[in-house]
């Protein structure tokens, strides 16, 4: 069988990888997409890798404009960064061969604003990869930003901004639950039913953005959609993932600021960040942004963002990321929702139990540092308090399997090296 991506790795001395090839032959592009659909696009093997590289081929999508000076990641690679030995499933290992021998599509290390290991084992340094639902990390930092200029009050409820949410499942749920992912709106997904079944509420969600393959029930406006939902427990009582809220909050911004999401994302974040190309979101139906999983971009750019919570990235007048919002992420969780029914399976992080989860952050630990992962492989993981940063792209194997890094970073946090 032909290798579906012909790659030529370039290894350096310190362990730094390159992807020095010239992507898929015009004859792999073709395979590609004769066999795509919307059925199978995130199943595992080369097509998902191939689509998540590529979203821009397969649906409609907006740009999100870069401007103004690109703020400058030198290059100071480490040998003992990419030397240290992990601990995964399959053994210990270096950071490096982990990586190129894993899902992992491309990693990235910041520490103090500086590059100390980059690899692209199956994409171009310049691939614009899908970020999934570390896209949620963006949504979460515009209504911050809203926040700290008193155009939202997170303490008020969300039919107080959006009165289309008037009696439905939203009705009287502040904006700070929808954040917190605990809405209590009764539409969920985790499970592989939510994701595959055209009776479920969270594949309807998804077809009515375009997303998953659309039925005869699937509805026109995925903004109706949403305010039809119906809740299933009250708001605040516990952590529960749906992306609708994410929509929600999406949707909040754009209302009271009256500008596009993808326009708020380039004016707030992208140009400020000093991202060094534009960035694109999907969006599928009717210009609708997918802000729950469709941002894609180089990985350089997703570990600028992530360098905005950090020392390097907080500097000078100009900051995204105000206190109050790094506060909040934080110190401003709350552990009584965040294991709420899950008795004495809490959730840990290579085995050592997460704080809480705040501000659509998947999970904070105890010394600060905080993470935002994706669908397939994707991650971005904080730590302030280091001054680092660890972003990774990937997709799943042909047997749906992932990699391991999102316990890799919280293993290179707490091994002393940035300290």
């Amino acid at each position: 069988m032909k290798k579906l991506f012909s790659v030529m790795i370039l290894v350096s001395l310190n362990g730094a990888v390159t992807a020095g090839d010239q992507g898929y032959s015009l004859e792999e592009t073709a395979a590609f997409h004769k066999e795509w659909n919307l059925d199978n696009w995130d199943e595992g093997g080369p097509l998902m890798r191939y689509v998540f590289l590529h979203m821009s081929e397969f649906w409609s999508h907006s740009l999100i404009n870069r401007g103004g000076a690109v703020r400058e990641l030198p290059l100071a690679l480490q040998d003992e960064v990419a030397k240290f030995v992990t601990t995964t499933r399959d053994g210990e290992m270096t950071l490096a061969d982990y990586v190129n021998q894993s899902t992992v599509n491309g990693a990235l290390v910041l520490h103090r604003g500086r590059v100390v290991f980059e690899t692209y084992p199956n994409m171009r340094k310049m691939d614009k990869h899908n970020y999934m639902s570390v896209s949620k990390g963006f949504t979460a930092t515009l209504i911050a930003i809203l926040e700290d200029r008193d155009l939202i009050d997170v303490n008020k409820n969300i039919d107080a901004y959006l009165p289309s949410l008037r009696n439905s499942g939203w009705e009287g749920v502040p904006v700070v639950d929808i954040l917190d992912m605990a809405s209590g709106i009764g539409c969920l997904e985790g499970d592989e039913d939510s994701y595959t079944n055209p009776d479920h509420c969270y594949y309807q969600f998804e077809a009515s953005l375009g997303w998953v393959r659309p039925t005869a029930k699937t509805p026109n406006s995925t903004h109706d959609y949403v305010a039809s939902l119906k809740s299933h427990r009250p708001s605040g009582e516990a952590f529960e993932y749906t992306s609708p809220d994410t929509f929600v909050l999406g949707w909040l911004a754009e209302s009271v600021t009256g500008q596009s999401y993808a326009d708020l994302l380039s004016t707030e974040i992208w140009q400020k960040m000093g991202a060094e190309s534009d960035g694109i979101i999907t969006a599928p139906r009717r210009g609708v942004p997918i802000a729950h999983g469709g941002i894609s971009s180089n990985l350089r750019d997703m570990a600028r963002f992530g360098l905005l919570f950090t020392p390097s990235g907080r500097q000078g007048a100009n900051r995204v990321v105000s206190d109050t919002y790094l506060d909040k992420i934080q110190k401003g969780g709350r552990p009584e929702i965040f294991n709420k029914d899950r008795g004495d399976d809490v959730q840990k992080v290579d085995g050592e139990p997460a704080l809480h989860n705040s501000y659509q952050w998947d999970f904070v630990m105890n010394d600060g540092d905080f993470f935002k992962g994706g669908y397939g492989g994707q991650g971005l993981y904080i730590s302030p308090s280091r001054d680092l940063v660890v972003a990774f792209f990937g997709t799943f194997d042909e047997n749906g399997d992932g990699h391991e890094m999102t316990r890799i970073a919280r293993q290179l946090a707490k091994s002393g090296l940035f300290d």
